[in-house]
């Protein structure tokens, strides 16, 4: 019985006292309204205000199919995404929903997506993301596995499935895909 009961306790400190925060929420006073802070997942956008212009901008953006299926080839296993963004900008309201509406059809998993919200001065308290040397929001960060394959950052140069193909091909702008 003490063995169950240790268990438990054990079981509970492992699933609250150690969890981290994932869609945290607080009060920008610099943006006047709340913001999404720190690691983030697609159910954010299931919370108002956010949801208010992700599912519109989701739902109307229809990504060029023959280059959608294009990406989808050339998905590689360690594919990994970094999505830097801020919930109050403009750029990011705009391209993130389009840009998970992609990753959906070419049926690339959320698991392969870490996303952070910034502040206005695109930083996380108590996260050091300086490595990732962030200048401008969004910035979707590509990686097959640990090396960095490109970025596409705050608007693309084409659409975001033109230039995700791009980099998952590795062929300069400009290029004929």
């Amino acid at each position: 019985m003490k063995k169950n009961y240790l268990a438990a306790i054990l079981l509970l400190l492992a699933t609250t006292g150690f969890s981290q925060d994932i869609n945290k929420v607080e009060f920008s006073e610099r943006v006047g309204s709340m913001i999404l802070i720190g690691e983030c997942d697609r159910d954010a956008f299931t919370m108002q205000p956010f949801q208010e212009w992700y599912d519109p901008e989701y739902e109307e953006y229809t990504p060029e199919q023959a280059v959608v299926e294009k990406v989808k080839k050339n998905i590689s296993y360690a594919l990994r995404i970094t999505i830097v963004m801020g919930t109050w900008c403009s750029d990011s309201q705009r391209e993130v929903p389009r840009f998970y509406r992609i990753m959906d059809d070419a049926g690339i998993p959320d698991e392969k997506v870490e996303m952070i919200s910034v502040n206005r001065e695109k930083l996380v308290p108590g996260m050091d993301i300086s490595a990732l040397k962030i200048e401008r929001v969004p910035t979707f960060i590509f990686y097959d596995g640990i090396k960095e394959l490109g970025r596409i950052i705050e608007t693309p140069a084409e659409t975001l499935e033109k230039d995700l193909l791009r980099i998952l091909v590795k062929k300069p702008l400009h290029e004929p895909q």
